[in-house]
């Protein structure tokens, strides 16, 4: 019976004090505040695992219940309308970190590299230095166009001038310069590129 009338007693400080928020007074948002949000963070905190991406969370859950305080229905319970909203921007972050990470696995299966990789920083070496050596394999005027334009970062316009060429030459050494790139990277186990 007690608990019940900490609820009821609950429920109507939580009317009381939504009620000022919506007339613009700043304690009743305050209040609200520091009275859940040691909950709303602990919740949070469950979630993730990750002390400074719940207080993150805890952050935008309170920002989103002020955009959508129109929204609120005076009558429900503020805290459980709270832990939903916690609760979404939870499972929104952990989507997009899911397909963060889908993007980055299908990246590096995308590289296909047949090649053992240790770490990234020895991978990244030795990809830069099989395009290095690809780069060199080609023939003068696709390595200066590609040059010019992935070094220098050359507009295609001014790679034509330099070289005395049309447009059109320049863009044609280009893909002949990526297509035998691709090719001699493959010949060293780096395929996807």
């Amino acid at each position: 019976m007690n608990e019940m009338n900490e609820e009821i007693d609950e429920r109507i400080e939580d009317r009381e004090l939504f009620a000022l928020w919506m007339k613009g007074d700043p304690n009743g948002f305050s209040k609200i505040y520091d009275k859940y949000k040691r909950r709303i963070f602990g919740f949070l905190l469950k979630m993730t695992g990750d002390q400074a991406l719940a207080e993150d969370l805890m952050q935008e859950t309170f920002f989103a219940a002020m955009r959508n305080a129109s929204q609120f229905d005076p009558n429900r319970s503020l805290l459980s309308w709270f832990f939903g909203i916690a609760h979404k921007k939870a499972i929104d972050f952990f989507r997009h970190q899911k397909v963060e990470q889908n993007h980055e696995a299908e990246g590096e299966k995308a590289m296909g590299s047949k090649i053992d990789q240790p770490d990234k920083e020895n991978y990244n070496k030795f990809l830069r230095e099989a395009i290095a050596e690809a780069v060199e394999t080609l023939e003068p005027t696709q390595r200066e166009v590609f040059l010019m334009r992935e070094v220098g970062g050359v507009a295609f316009r001014d790679i034509a001038v330099v070289m005395n060429c049309p447009l059109n030459t320049a863009l044609g050494r280009m893909r002949l310069a990526l297509k035998n790139i691709r090719k001699e990277l493959e010949k060293r186990g780096v395929h996807g590129v």
